[in-house]
């Protein structure tokens, strides 16, 4: 894996599709998991880019039943493994 984007605020998604590699995994965090309900959202995306959210914060919004099969849920302990797997992380 390349680099591990942790998208937090929805306003940072233009500056971060800048830096997104093909190779590269896309987190949603905090109140950038409202994207996910997004449906330009993934058009946005190479389709390359493995896109994850936080089920935490989905469920805590009232979004965990409304976000697409095409992003994958993950728990807390499966983020922090998802950062020692990549070879980068940043957070926007």
């Amino acid at each position: 894996m390349a680099t591990l984007h942790q998208l937090n605020a929805q306003h940072q998604l233009a500056n971060c599709l800048k830096l997104l590699a093909a190779t590269d995994q896309l987190l949603l965090i905090e109140s950038a998991v409202v994207l996910a309900i997004d449906a330009n959202f993934l058009q946005q995306l190479p389709s390359s880019v493995k896109v994850l959210a936080l089920s935490d914060d989905l469920q805590a919004r009232g979004l965990l039943h409304a976000c697409p099969a095409a992003i994958s849920l993950i728990s807390d302990a499966q983020w922090v493994a998802a950062t020692l797997e990549a070879d980068r992380v940043c957070s926007w």
